[in-house]
């Protein structure tokens, strides 16, 4: 729990089921604002663009009418407490519900600005550049906030008197005033939003619908994943999404997973629709209850084992990927020479796309998919879960090159187009009976056939 102290200006009160107060704040009164902010309650993380650009030239060029010029900031909080002079003491009681719903690139326009006002102030113009220069995102701007709160809080009056447009929510006093707020504020968030293009995928995060991939996904990969829209990880949520669509797949019980299984090669064509499977996926009957106000957990035995296999897929998917080249030669052909695929001209070696292992080549994912997709043929539903039959690292590693020796004949005839191999659901179909009639093959052995 945190809170801060806001002087609104001529304040507005509104009382329609949610309260709200509507009002302008200095700039020198954000300061408290800014720095209990982190954003998780905002959709997106802010970063620096032509946007922000803009809002800083406002404020220095403009400033006597910038609160004619923005929207402002909208947010939200448990509880407001009214003092005296026009202050209220806002309340941030949980910070995945509260705090700045919409406005992230205003506040960081507002801090880069204040803080290039008040070093420049203090130290000069040159020092001034050099503290906003590596302010790039939100994450970069908070570091920096907070090595020079010291110094801005002690140079308050030389922040110029902007005015910045607010927007506060907060529960209405009675019965269920509380629980209405919790269950409204995430659709409200999500609206405000809408302006700037919220994809999918970074409200489906916000809903909850992400935490058990993250819950059993290697940890060394968690900080890499851009989970909110532009918080900067290499690895694009979607394309998780997309993996775990292929555990679920095994379950037959769900109108969305029957749909991949049906035709697979989404998994590869669409990562916008995967997504938007996922979320009906998430929709269906008894796979997730509310915790809090609409963000949600999983609670499907069948659902959560399949995203518990998510420990081993990232992983999976860089084994094959090292793995096709060798078991594509293996199997009579020459890898290197097919036109889509290219070799490092340095010593600097291609890396794979999870875990940044060295790899010799690099190629269209079109390939991979299908094979990736196959593991299903090493899963099993046991009692209603998901299931590995066998150890599905080992399994690649010595069966993949008999598997290439049939898929090989799906690229080349597709023309060794990668794209038109991943949108082949044939490929799909091929690569699913290939490792079962292997994975067959090596248990009749074992059993001494």
């Amino acid at each position: 729990m945190s809170s801060v102290i806001l002087k609104i200006n001529e304040p507005a009160h509104q009382n329609h089921g949610l309260r709200k107060l509507l009002g302008t704040v200095n700039l020198s009164s954000l300061v408290d604002l800014l720095t209990e902010s982190n954003l998780e309650a905002n959709p997106r993380l802010s970063k620096t663009t032509n946007v922000t650009k803009d809002i800083e030239e406002s404020l220095e060029k403009q400033g006597e009418l910038f609160h004619f010029m923005s929207k402002g900031m909208l947010i939200a909080s448990s509880d407001v407490e009214e003092l005296e002079r026009n202050r209220f003491r806002l309340t941030f009681d949980d910070p995945e519900l509260e705090g700045i719903l919409d406005g992230g690139h205003n506040a960081l326009a507002v801090g880069r600005f204040i803080i290039r006002t008040v070093v420049n102030a203090v130290e000069g113009e040159e020092a001034a550049e050099n503290a906003v220069k590596p302010i790039k995102n939100w994450s970069t701007f908070k570091e920096q906030w907070d090595v020079l709160l010291p110094m801005i809080k002690d140079n308050r009056d030389k922040i110029p008197e902007s005015l910045m447009p607010v927007e506060v929510i907060f529960p209405a006093d009675g019965p269920g005033g509380f629980e209405f707020f919790q269950d409204h504020i995430i659709a409200i968030s999500a609206a405000r939003n809408n302006n700037a293009q919220l994809t999918s995928a970074t409200m489906a995060n916000r809903k909850g619908y992400y935490e058990e991939i993250k819950e059993n996904l290697d940890t060394a990969l968690i900080d890499q994943v851009e989970w909110k829209s532009n918080d900067g990880g290499r690895i694009k949520a979607p394309d998780l999404v997309s993996l775990a669509l292929i555990p679920l797949s095994k379950l037959d019980n769900f109108k969305a997973s029957k749909r991949v299984a049906q035709s697979p090669a989404v998994l590869f064509s669409s990562k916008g629709q995967c997504v938007e499977i996922f979320n009906d996926l998430m929709a269906e009957d008894g796979v997730v209850k509310d915790v809090k106000g609409k963000i949600v957990e999983i609670v499907d035995p069948g659902v959560k084992s399949a995203l518990a296999l998510m420990k081993d897929m990232p992983r999976l998917f860089d084994l094959i990927y090292e793995k096709v080249p060798e078991a594509y030669n293996g199997a009579g052909g020459r890898f290197g020479k097919i036109n889509e695929v290219k070799r490092p001209k340095t010593s600097v070696k291609f890396k794979t796309h999870y875990y940044r292992n060295p790899c010799e080549y690099k190629y269209g994912d079109g390939y991979m998919y299908p094979l990736v997709y196959g593991l299903t043929a090493l899963m099993k539903v046991e009692e209603g879960e998901v299931k590995w039959i066998t150890d599905p690292d080992a399994f690649v590693k010595e069966n993949l090159e008999r598997v290439m020796k049939t898929f090989n004949s799906m690229i080349s005839g597709q023309n060794f187009d990668p794209a038109k191999v991943g949108k082949a659901n044939g490929a799909y179909n091929v690569a699913v009976n290939e490792l079962a009639s292997a994975y067959k093959d090596v248990l009749l052995k074992s059993l001494g056939y």
